[in-house]
C-alpha cells in the first residue's frame, strides 16, 4: 500500500473543512433557538468566573510577569488583572488563566475544554472592536461548535497519540469565533482554519509532572485562534481542506485510528454541542470526578472513616486509569492525581481550591492511602466512554466492603448544575476577587448580555482596577 493510499484510508469524509467553514459563516444568533442561547450564557459566565479566580494562580502570574519584562502595556482589560494587555496577549493571559484551576467546562465526547481558549478570545477582541453582546453570543457559539465537532471527530485517538486535546484542537474555536465576530468571508474563513491548524500543539506529558504547561495550552490557543484570524483578514493563505486533506490536522493527530472514516457532524444534523458541554463543580480533572462522588457518596452513607479502610479499587475507562501513577508534589500535578484526588475525598468528603495548598499536599497520609488505592481500566467499563464517564468503586473495610458506581458526575447535561447553582459557583469565585458588590453586578451583567450593546463596560468590570 503506497502512503497515498495508506492516508485516503484515515481521511475523514470529504469536505470536512468546507463544511466547518459553511456552520462558521452561516450561523446567526437570531435563528438560534432559546436552550442554545441559554447554554451560551451560561457557559460564558462561568468562564469569565473561572478566569477571574484563576488570574491569581502561580502560572498565569508568573506568564504576565514574563511578558511584562519584554512588552509595554496595552489597551485591553484582562479579567481578573489590574494590567492591561495588547490583544494578543490578553487573550493568552486570560486563557491560562481560564483553565489554571481546573475548573473550566468541558465536551466529555472530545475531551475538550472549549470556553477557555474561546470565551478569552471574544472578550478580548469584542473589547477591542466594541461589539454587541448579540455579536459575542453568536461568536462563542460559533467557536464552541468547531471546537466540538473537531475534538469528536479525532477522540479518543489523538489523545491516545499523546496530544492535550484543549492544545490541539480548541485552536479552531478560537479561530472561528475570532473570524465571526470580525464578519469574515468564506474564503478568508478557510484560511483561517489552515493556519490556525499549524498552531494546533499540545502534549499530554503533563500528566507525569510539569502540570504547570497544560494552564498554557489554553492560552495558546486563545491566542493563535486570534491571530490566525487577523492573518487572514490580511490576505495571509492557509492551505486548503486542512482538517481532511493529505498532510493535514486529522492524519497528523489522529493517524493511528483504524475504524472507518468519520465525518465532521455540525448543527442541525446533531444537537448543539454547547448544550451538552459540562460545568465543573470540583476543581480537579474531570476525568476523575465521577469516582470522587461515588466514594464521597459512600462516605457520607456508611460513615466510613479514613483510618478502617484497608482497600479502595477503582474501575474506570483508560484514560481516567492513566492519571493514577500521577503524583501530587505540586498544585498542578495535585490536580490531576487519581490518589491525591481520592484522598480528598475520603479525610475531607470534599475537593475544594484550598485542599491543594503545599501543607496539605505533604500530608504523609496520602502517601499511605495511595498504598492502599488500585485503579483499573476493564474493557467492560472503559467501553462505556466517551458516551459515560464511568468509576466502579469498591471500599474495603474491617467491617465490611462498600460499593458503588458513577457513570456521570456533577454539572454534565445528564446530572446538571441548575443556574442558582453556577451563581453560587461564580459568587464563590469572584467575590474573593472583586468584592461581593462588583461581583453580583457583573454576574447581571453577564446573565443580561445580549441586551448589551458594547461589551466593553462588562470587560472592564471583569478587571481589577488598573494599577
Amino acid at each position: 500500500m503506497t502512503h497515498a493510499e495508506a492516508v485516503r484510508t484515515l481521511q475523514p469524509a470529504a469536505g470536512a473543512t468546507a463544511e466547518l467553514v459553511k456552520f462558521v459563516t452561516g450561523l446567526r444568533l437570531d435563528a438560534l433557538d432559546a436552550e442554545v442561547r441559554h447554554y451560551a450564557r451560561r457557559h460564558l459566565f462561568d468562564t469569565v468566573g473561572v478566569m477571574i479566580a484563576g488570574a491569581g494562580g502561580d502560572v498565569a502570574t508568573r506568564a504576565e510577569a514574563a511578558l511584562a519584562a519584554v512588552r509595554a502595556r496595552g489597551s485591553i482589560p484582562v479579567p481578573g488583572r489590574a494590567r492591561r494587555a495588547d490583544l494578543l496577549d490578553a487573550a493568552f493571559l486570560a486563557g491560562t488563566a481560564a483553565h489554571g484551576i481546573e475548573l473550566d467546562d468541558g465536551y466529555r465526547q472530545g475531551s475538550v475544554h472549549p470556553g477557555c481558549a474561546v470565551v478569552p478570545g471574544v472578550l478580548a477582541l469584542g473589547y477591542d472592536m466594541g461589539a454587541s453582546g448579540k455579536a459575542v453570543i453568536e461568536a462563542i457559539v460559533a467557536g464552541y461548535e468547531a471546537t466540538i465537532a473537531i475534538a469528536r471527530t479525532c477522540h479518543p485517538e489523538l489523545r491516545q497519540r499523546g496530544f492535550h486535546p484543549t492544545g490541539a484542537c480548541a485552536v479552531f474555536g478560537a479561530a472561528a469565533a475570532t473570524a465571526k465576530l470580525r464578519g469574515l468571508s468564506a474564503r478568508q474563513v478557510a484560511d483561517v482554519f489552515g493556519i490556525a491548524a499549524s498552531s494546533a500543539a499540545g502534549l499530554f506529558g503533563f500528566v507525569n509532572g510539569g502540570a504547570d504547561v497544560k494552564r498554557l495550552h489554553a492560552g495558546h490557543a486563545a491566542r493563535e485562534g486570534i491571530q490566525a484570524a487577523l492573518l487572514a483578514e490580511r490576505g495571509v493563505q492557509g492551505p486548503p481542506d486542512v482538517i481532511e486533506g493529505r498532510d493535514g490536522f486529522l492524519q497528523a493527530f489522529a493517524f493511528g485510528r483504524t475504524d472507518k472514516a468519520r465525518p465532521i457532524m455540525l448543527p442541525p444534523t446533531v444537537p448543539f454541542g454547547i448544550t451538552d458541554c459540562y460545568i465543573k463543580p470540583y476543581p480537579c480533572c474531570r476525568h476523575i470526578q465521577s469516582a470522587v462522588e461515588a466514594l464521597i457518596s459512600l462516605c457520607l452513607e456508611e460513615n466510613i472513616s479514613p483510618d478502617e479502610v484497608t482497600r479502595i479499587d477503582v474501575d474506570t475507562y483508560r484514560i481516567a486509569a492513566e492519571h493514577a501513577h500521577t503524583g501530587w508534589h505540586d498544585f498542578a500535578s495535585a490536580q490531576l492525581s487519581f490518589p491525591y484526588l481520592i484522598g480528598l475525598a475520603l479525610f475531607f468528603r470534599a475537593i475544594r481550591l484550598e485542599h491543594f495548598d503545599e501543607k496539605v499536599r505533604r500530608d504523609p497520609a496520602f502517601a499511605a492511602l495511595a498504598r492502599k488505592l488500585h485503579v483499573t481500566a476493564t474493557p467492560e467499563v472503559d467501553g462505556l466512554y466517551p458516551q459515560l464517564r464511568p468509576a466502579r468503586v469498591k471500599v474495603t473495610t474491617e467491617r465490611g466492603v462498600f460499593a458503588r458506581e458513577a457513570n456521570e458526575a456533577l454539572g454534565s447535561r445528564l446530572v446538571p448544575l441548575d443556574d442558582s447553582g453556577l451563581r453560587r459557583k461564580f459568587d464563590d469565585l469572584v467575590s474573593p476577587v472583586l468584592s461581593c458588590a462588583r461581583a453580583s453586578s457583573l454576574a447581571d451583567q453577564l446573565w443580561d448580555i445580549e441586551a448589551c450593546p458594547d461589551v466593553r463596560d462588562v470587560v472592564e468590570a471583569a478587571a481589577k482596577p488598573a494599577g
